[in-house]
């Protein structure tokens, strides 16, 4: 009778259209892939977004990616790690934090001009990726569950 009984509620579930949600698209830049949930709009060919990789955004969330080859750091006798790389970003955009390791990933936060912005850091053969996500300060605890769904999704 249990049995029975489980079946049905699962066939009805099932039937009625309450299944598990689908995986958000994946996007491949180069060697590294990311899922962007369906209602994010890539913004990736507006001007502002001409030295990114990739932009996309749903208010109040946006998500945007730079590689940069390691040829062009070595070109300048700099040879560059992970957390080499994460100084340099840090350096260049006068930014104070510290690099740690969440769930396998390495990231840094930080808040400037009313946004915070989790930034984390991947590494190829060929590449360095930044991928970062932000939204302004004041949703921060409500959208940093979004973000890091995002952010943990990226393979390379």
């Amino acid at each position: 009778m249990k049995k029975t009984f489980l079946l049905l509620l699962v066939l009805g579930l099932f039937l009625t259209g309450c299944s598990p949600e689908p995986a958000a698209p994946s996007y491949a830049f180069e060697d590294l892939s990311i899922q962007i949930p369906e209602d994010y709009i890539n913004l990736s060919d507006e001007s502002f977004a001409a030295d990114l990789d990739f932009v996309f955004g749903l208010d109040p969330i946006g998500v945007n990616g730079l590689r940069e080859k390691k040829a062009t750091f070595e070109a300048y006798g700099l040879e560059l790690d992970l957390e080499g790389y994460s100084k340099f970003l840090m350096m260049s955009n006068n930014v104070s934090s510290e690099l740690v390791q969440t769930d396998g990933i390495w990231n840094f936060t930080y808040t400037a001009d009313g946004f915070t912005y989790v930034v984390t850091l991947w590494e190829t053969q060929e590449a360095f990726w930044m991928v970062q996500a932000y939204c302004p300060t004041e949703n921060y605890a409500k959208a940093k569950k979004d973000m890091w769904n995002i952010l943990s999704s990226i393979t390379v």
